[in-house]
């Protein structure tokens, strides 16, 4: 479950062509915030506001995200966080000159969306990169971060 979170998250938080922080800043900059108390929804703003989310989503209502004409242009097809992480993990173990025009075209999508911020592909499971075991640590898995960037009580910047 909290793969699937994380991916989601990967999928909403990453753009390419968008200036990103590094994971390193990002991991800092998480790491300060939590130490100066920020909530949990400054926590997910600043991950919305950071990582190219705003270049594909809008903020939505009740805990779901809306999506921007860029959005809707790049998403078009997309076959879901949990096909496409079952999809990677079979992709990895391929090396990349034996892989059909179809596995190279999710693999792009893998990294377009974003995912690789927080996933990383180890050949037959999924792991986390440093910044995605810190966000799953912090609960902010995927799903978390939508309905805190959508909801009510989010400070709107």
């Amino acid at each position: 479950m909290r793969s699937f979170r994380i991916t989601f998250m990967g999928i909403i938080f990453g753009v390419a062509g968008l200036a990103q922080p590094s994971p390193k800043t990002t991991a800092a900059t998480l790491d300060r915030m939590t130490a100066a108390g920020k909530s949990p929804q400054e926590l997910a703003r600043y991950v919305f506001d950071t990582h190219g989310c705003k270049g594909c989503h809008t903020v939505g209502q009740q805990g779901k995200l809306g999506f921007t004409e860029r959005g809707k242009q790049i998403g078009k097809g997309f076959e879901g966080c949990i096909s496409m992480l079952t999809a990677m993990n079979l992709i990895a173990q391929v090396p990349d000159a034996q892989r059909s025009a179809q596995e190279r075209q999710k693999a792009a999508r893998f990294q377009e969306f974003g995912c690789t911020f927080c996933h990383k592909i180890i050949p037959g499971k999924m792991g986390l990169t440093d910044v995605g075991a810190k966000l799953t640590h912090l609960h902010l898995g995927c799903v978390d971060v939508e309905k805190l960037v959508a909801s009510k009580s989010t400070p709107q910047r």
